[in-house]
């Protein structure tokens, strides 16, 4: 049965294959929308600054390098260096007084970060002498 729209005559067919057009596109905006929020939630920055010896900073959640980097540096004070900067969601950072060695972490999973950030500082000592010092994500 014909229907009339703004000053159109379409039949159920065409209504149907128009109404799957709209929906397709609607669908690929919706999907897209969701694939820029996701992208957007994953461009967060970590940092990790030391002086070598006892002190440290770091940054999660940051919105560009530059940030993380200047928020790593201002916790940890004069002297210090960025060892690390990262686009990630967590960061860990292991320091050994012992050894004088730190490890430095960044990724997705808290648990695996504080792990590669404790060897990473242990291959650098000839005991287990490390210690996580911070291990964080951001939200």
């Amino acid at each position: 049965m014909p229907v009339r729209a703004t000053g159109f005559v379409l039949r159920a067919d065409e209504r149907a294959g128009r109404a799957m057009a709209t929906m397709k596109v609607t669908g690929s905006a919706v999907i897209l929308a969701l694939m820029c929020g996701v992208a957007e939630a994953q461009q967060t920055w970590v940092a990790v600054a030391d002086d070598g010896d006892r002190y440290f900073g770091y940054a999660v959640g940051m919105a560009s390098r530059e940030a993380a980097e200047g928020a790593a540096l201002g916790s940890c004070g004069s002297g210090c260096s960025v060892k690390l900067t990262a686009i990630a969601r967590c960061v860990a950072y292991a320091h050994s007084d012992t050894g004088h060695a730190s490890g430095y972490s960044a990724g997705v999973d808290l648990d695996v970060v504080r792990q590669m950030a404790w060897s990473d500082c242990n291959r650098r000592v000839p005991a287990n002498s490390c210690t996580v010092r911070v291990a964080q994500c951001w939200q």
